[in-house]
């Protein structure tokens, strides 16, 4: 069924990957099912009996992690010359026994500052690392969290946003809460003293641990192995350096082809190529497959196969060339497509099987990879006879009337 619509994957816009591992007799289907508001994707991976599977699901706009980009982006666009600190900052919460003396004594000597917070109510807590001119810092994130957690039974170690800005020139602080205000951020002045800085701070549940518990009440028994996100500027990032291997990859194999063969054999192998390409691509935004790195490696195999299988029609119009000197180029043409006819066809076929099988039996996760394959390859196995052959053809006869 054809969906339309160029789509990008996981890889290019940002997401999260997770490892899940099952106790039996899970099937993909009903994993899509118990997670469909996240419409994610899904691959077993392993031995069947290991029961693991990826699951895969973009970031949401309003996601912490998106909202946590943004906010970045918006206080480096503003204020050039801050520095960021948002990987080691612990956000927290103390029960009703959890006194908050008795927490300061815990995090004395690790360099920590402990500092209240939000709403008085709530018992919420930042920890963060202490302005020190020691570069060996006793400051350790997960150090800490999991000392809190063995000493203090009432404590519970929350995920969400959590920056500290600091500032080296003053700033106003309430352009500073105005710059974030509708992310809803709570925006706390820090007990930092050399530096104006503020600690920007929202409790919002982890993305994973929200599909944890969705599985949870489906399957028993589930093991988050991993979890991997993708950040929308990283996305980007591999997103512009995918397209640009592409566009690198077509002039380094032009300039290859007009040194090994000749200029007029490397117009036509590059015409050829790029017809395969775009159908290859416009095929992906028409069928409403989802570009992400799988797809960026089966459109480089569709270039690698067009190309080669091109140059074995181009090398036999130049061996027939220095043989046949009485034959018209067409016929040249003509008869190296023909003696390599039946090579090409068998290729292609024996080609075509595998990826067939990889298309049926592949899953999810490999099934575009193969369907953009498929495709490519049926189109490149006529355009190294019906494109790249009438124009290096073409190219021969306007060179004629160049010089003539």
């Amino acid at each position: 069924m054809l969906k339309g619509g160029f789509k990008m994957g996981v890889d290019f816009v940002g997401g999260m990957k997770m490892i899940v591992k099952f106790e039996k007799g899970v099937h993909e289907d009903q994993i899509r099912t118990a997670l469909k508001e996240y419409g994610p994707t899904v691959q077993q991976i392993g031995e069947a009996d290991a029961n693991q599977y990826i699951i895969s699901t973009k970031l949401k706009e309003d996601s912490a992690y998106m909202v946590k980009e943004k906010i970045l982006d918006r206080l480096e666009l503003k204020y050039p010359r801050v520095e960021i600190i948002k990987d080691d900052i612990i956000l927290l919460s103390l029960g009703q026994a959890a006194e908050e003396g008795a927490v300061r004594a815990n995090l004395a000597g690790m360099d920590a500052v402990f500092q209240k917070v939000g709403d008085e109510k709530k018992n919420e807590y930042v920890v963060y690392k202490k302005e020190t001119r020691d570069k060996k810092t006793k400051y350790n994130a997960d150090g800490i969290a999991n000392s809190l957690r063995s000493g203090f039974k009432n404590i519970d170690i929350l995920s969400g946003i959590s920056i500290l800005a600091l500032f080296e020139k003053p700033v106003d602080e309430a352009n500073v809460k105005a710059l974030v205000k509708e992310f809803g951020v709570i925006v706390a002045r820090s007990e930092h003293a050399a530096k104006q800085g503020y600690v920007f701070y929202k409790v919002a549940f982890d993305e994973s641990e929200k599909i944890k518990t969705d599985l949870a009440k489906t399957f028993k028994n589930i093991d988050v192995m991993s979890v991997e996100n993708v950040g929308p500027a990283v996305g980007s990032y591999l997103r512009k350096s995918a397209f640009k291997l592409i566009f690198m990859a077509i002039g380094i194999m032009t300039i290859y082809l007009a040194y090994r063969f000749e200029l007029r054999y490397a117009v036509g192998a590059m015409v050829a190529l790029l017809h395969d390409i775009t159908l290859a691509t416009a095929f992906c935004g028409v069928a409403g497959i989802e570009f992400n790195i799988p797809i960026i490696a089966a459109l480089l195999t569709i270039f690698g196969y067009s190309v080669h299988d091109t140059i074995i029609i181009f090398d036999r119009i130049r061996e027939d060339t220095r043989i046949e000197t009485k034959m018209s180029f067409v016929d040249l043409i003509n008869k190296a497509i023909t003696q390599t006819l039946s090579r090409t066809i068998i290729t292609v076929l024996l080609t075509l099987y595998s990826v067939i099988a990889l298309w049926l039996l592949g899953g999810e996760g490999i099934s575009d990879f193969a369907l953009v394959l498929l495709f490519g390859f049926i189109i490149g196995s006529y355009s190294s006879i019906y494109q790249a052959a009438p124009v290096v053809l073409w190219w021969e006869k306007f060179i004629k009337k160049v010089r003539a």
